[in-house]
């Protein structure tokens, strides 16, 4: 993709003069949402705060609370995004260092609002995903905001899924582990972790192929949910005869 803005206009802004007391506000006020909209997508207690840089005029002190918050919201952001990962077995872009380079902290949140937006709703428009504003730092501010909202909505609703009975869901752990890797496409025309053909996703998984695509996209959870629904279909762990008779399994 190509921004508006180039990487002369971003080192032209570096150089600007210091903000007043407002905008050193409405930072502060920036990066504490930030944080606890990822603190409440990490489901961890809400940092508290005094609000005393609302009662202040003291450049010094507001530059102090806006680089306090921004270190709060990037450990809120990783632990946030740590859990989405951890949760829905999927990978997504590797943040750069908190005080990089202006363009690159730009493509970042841009890449992780994107990613978390196609977990949940699915979908990305065009329009969502070319959006900037006037400047670097209010680009980067924009997907600051929709990063960290999406994913308070991936926490909120991509983590929500009917409960796998656990002895099921060890059964197919067990047939995974002579299946393949979860991201498994050998071209084969079987994907994922338990080997599915699309006939079978679009039986048994049908809204996970809309959402993500093929199986090897989709999160470990969604391959076993629609594993088990082909199971309590009728079909039993027939669609797995030598992986499920070497886990011992009927």
């Amino acid at each position: 993709m190509t921004f508006m803005l180039t990487g002369a206009a971003y080192a032209q802004e570096a150089r600007s003069a210091p903000p007043a007391v407002r905008p050193l506000r409405s930072l502060v006020d920036h990066y504490r949402t930030l944080t606890w909209t990822y603190e409440r997508a990490a489901h961890v207690r809400r940092t508290p705060t005094s609000f005393a840089d609302r009662r202040t005029g003291d450049r010094d002190y507001l530059r102090w609370s806006i680089d306090r918050w921004t270190r709060r919201a990037d450990i809120a952001r990783r632990a946030a995004v740590a859990k989405i990962q951890r949760r829905l077995s999927v990978h997504l872009p590797k943040a750069p260092r908190m005080r990089a380079q202006l363009f690159r902290r730009v493509v970042y949140t841009r890449r992780l609002a994107i990613s978390l937006r196609r977990i949940y709703p699915g979908q990305v428009t065009r329009r969502f995903a070319s959006a900037t504003r006037d400047t670097g730092s209010e680009t980067l501010r924009l997907w600051q905001r929709r990063s960290a909202l999406a994913a308070l909505a991936v926490s909120e609703h991509g983590l929500v899924h009917p409960a796998v009975p656990a002895w099921l869901n060890d059964a197919f752990l067990c047939i995974h582990h002579y299946e393949g890797p979860w991201g498994s496409n050998s071209g084969n025309g079987y994907y994922g972790g338990l080997q599915m053909d699309r006939a079978f996703q679009g039986l048994y998984g049908a809204e996970f192929l809309h959402r993500w695509g093929t199986a090897d996209n989709w999160p470990a959870w969604a391959q076993i949910e629609a594993a088990v629904r082909a199971y309590e279909s009728g079909r039993g762990f027939g669609p797995w005869p030598n992986t499920a008779r070497a886990c011992g399994l009927p």
